[in-house]
């Protein structure tokens, strides 16, 4: 069995609008920002679609949208699956 290489994980906050992947990890020194995150499902192996970054950071985690700031969004990280 083959798998498909894979990019190393970036934050969420250097994808463009409409950018995919999947959550990779989440990284924040603060306890109360990663209970919302992970309260919000943004857990790793979930895929998220990032779906505008101004004047929030707007994603998309099955079907439903989340608006966080930026620095909330810079503690998601994505792994984004390398094109055909």
């Amino acid at each position: 069995m083959t798998t498909k290489p894979s990019r190393p994980a970036v934050a969420l906050t250097t994808l463009g609008s409409g950018g995919k992947g999947n959550i990779a990890y989440l990284q924040t020194k603060n306890k109360a920002q990663m209970q919302k995150l992970l309260s919000i499902g943004a857990i790793p192996g979930v895929h998220i679609t990032l779906m505008q970054k101004f004047p929030s950071y707007v994603f998309k985690i099955g079907h439903s949208q989340f608006a966080v700031d930026k620095e909330l969004a810079q503690g998601i990280f994505v792994r984004v699956p390398v094109p055909k």
